[in-house]
């Protein structure tokens, strides 16, 4: 039975009071711990770095358990001694309790304290919020210093969890969602609580040395994360490559062993981050050099080709001669043109390709993608490169990544607005990344 159904199928009883909690934790040196059934329960720290100003910016509380022999037990098997739902509020809240204790007294200023917490917890409990506040006020904290993680896990009653989240919130507390790329992830959990982070799994992260096109993925996870209203965490980072494909990336925040691996002591711990975190960027300059790039396609040049092309379209109503003009540049594959409304005009004409894996995948897509290429004309009223060459006439705009029809990939689409016959005609060029994965530089364009 899992810990929502236990949650779910046991009565409740009242949750235990602060002063309970903290009559099971002894002090230990420097250091608190309390016993659950037996089971000792510490702290450790692990910093998190925040990449745009490469410094600690804060802390990940870890449990710590070790049975009577000294034996160390992980999280989860501590937790699933909790067969009712009291005892898992209990240990989950003692727990907490222990950690606020140990990052106040070690030095609490140093940044935010990130602390997990069930769903479960959170959804059955909406006390919770009054609890976490008795106990940092105890301790000295702010609302402010501390992070609440909530895990990527299915709760009962969503609706109750985002009530409770919302009463966090107006404490002053921040909210992440931790472990977003697990089995259970989505967006809707986002969506209803507005968390302040969002924690990128390890799963998601461990991805970044295996393909290199899952790079892009992760750029428009992080994007879509960032037009949500959250920063976004990337948490088991280990290796160097995992960390310049999260830079590129542009996420706000990681946290891993290629930093510093968790420690009882939090100045050990930002001792350790602080001797690597000088690394992070002359690493990330390293990695701009060696990146593969196509030629560069300077904006001079690149704009001057498709304002001809597209001027000898409103001279000549020739689609093939403008597309000769633009085939010249490397990476074009395709040209189209839109009318004032977003219709498609006329069929694409396709850049000739000599046999190979573009070529190929060209014919491959052309194949699974049959019912969309059935000579309906398409709008693409809504895509950005029309809205911009529309309100700028005469102006290159380049946007993307879009997927294309045509390559069965993603492609870059460049655009500019011309007059034929008095009337407004959006002129269309689709641009792909070369096929040994780099990607095209348009960087210097709109």
């Amino acid at each position: 039975m899992t810990r929502a159904s236990v949650a779910a199928a046991t009565p409740r009883r009242a949750a235990p009071p602060l002063d309970m909690l903290l009559s099971m934790m002894e002090r230990d040196g420097n250091s608190w711990f309390a016993n659950y059934r037996g089971i000792e329960i510490r702290s450790a720290f692990q910093p998190v770095l925040s990449v745009a100003h490469a410094k600690v910016i804060g802390f990940e509380a870890l449990m710590r358990a070790r049975t009577p022999k000294g034996e160390a037990l992980p999280p989860p098997l501590v937790f699933s001694l909790a067969r009712r739902h009291d005892e898992a509020v209990l240990l989950d809240r003692l727990s907490r309790a222990v950690h606020v204790a140990n990052f106040a007294d070690q030095g609490g200023d140093l940044g935010w304290l990130f602390l997990n917490v069930l769903p479960q917890i959170l959804e059955a409990s909406w006390e919770d919020a009054v609890f976490a506040e008795d106990l940092i006020k105890h301790f000295g904290l702010p609302a402010e210093r501390i992070v609440l993680e909530v895990l990527e896990q299915p709760a009962a009653d969503e609706r109750t969890l985002t009530r409770t989240v919302d009463a966090f919130h107006s404490k002053n507390f921040l909210i992440a969602i931790d472990d977003f790329g697990s089995g259970f992830s989505n967006f809707d959990r986002i969506w209803s609580t507005r968390p302040d982070i969002v924690k990128l799994d390890r799963s998601l992260v461990g991805r970044l040395t295996q393909r290199s096109s899952d790079h892009e993925l992760m750029r428009h996870l992080v994007s879509m994360l960032h037009q949500a209203g959250t920063m976004v965490l990337a948490e088991g980072v280990e290796a160097d490559g995992e960390l310049m494909a999260l830079m590129d990336a542009d996420v706000d925040f990681v946290q891993g062993y290629w930093l510093a691996r968790p420690h009882f002591s939090l100045s050990r711990a930002r001792q350790a981050a602080l001797e690597r975190a000088p690394l992070l960027w002359p690493l990330f300059g390293s990695h701009v050099a060696r990146a593969p790039h196509l030629p560069a396609i300077r904006f001079e040049s690149f704009e001057s080709t498709m304002t001809a092309a597209a001027n000898l379209y409103a001279r000549e109503r020739s689609l093939e001669r403008a597309a000769e003009i633009v085939f010249k540049v490397a990476g074009a594959r395709c040209v189209f043109t839109v009318d004032e409304h977003g219709m498609q005009a006329s069929d694409a004409v396709l850049a000739p390709l000599p046999p190979g894996p573009a070529a190929e995948r060209r014919d491959a897509a052309k194949r699974r993608l049959a019912p969309l290429l059935d000579g309906s004309p398409g709008n693409w009223s809504r895509r950005a490169y029309f809205k911009r060459a529309v309100a700028a006439p005469g102006r290159v705009a380049v946007m993307g990544p879009y997927f294309s029809l045509t390559e069965g990939k993603g492609c870059h689409t460049a655009a500019v607005s011309v007059l034929v016959d008095g009337r407004t005609t959006v002129f269309c060029a689709d641009f792909v990344p070369n096929d040994d994965g780099a990607e095209l530089d348009l960087s210097d364009t709109e």
